[in-house]
């Protein structure tokens, strides 16, 4: 299980952005609006950052740490919670990124890795 960051010319919005990163005004997802939190800014030169774990030939890409802090406290807990337990106000059960997880990642072993490496990298990560 690894994690790199990259950087990406347009904004990533992933599976897990509208359930941490609230919209405040604007349009659609994917135009420039608020968000609460905000989104990573981009970096000159460089664009806006994307960190992506990769396992077994599967990829999970996060726009933010706080992303990866949220989906490190979902994982991480004993038992693993149902996706309408998590979907509040974002949206159905089924479109909660848990829902759309691929079961690979959702094994007890591969979990606890997948959380405590992501609380690390969330945690190393500062871009305020």
């Amino acid at each position: 299980m690894r994690i790199t960051r990259s950087y990406r010319p347009k904004r990533v919005i992933s599976p897990v952005t509208p359930f941490v990163h609230k919209r405040q005004k604007g349009g659609h997802w994917g135009v420039p609006a608020v968000y609460d939190p905000p989104l990573p800014p981009q970096e000159m030169g460089k664009g806006y950052p994307v960190w992506t774990l990769s396992h077994q030939g599967r990829e999970l890409y996060f726009a933010s740490p706080l992303e990866m802090a949220h989906v490190a406290e979902v994982m991480g807990s004993p038992l693993l919670p149902r996706p309408w337990q998590l979907s509040g106000e974002a949206g159905y059960a089924t479109g909660h990124w848990l829902a759309r997880l691929h079961k690979s990642w959702k094994a007890t072993g591969t979990r606890e890795k997948l959380a405590r490496i992501l609380s690390e990298a969330s945690k190393a990560q500062t871009w305020r």
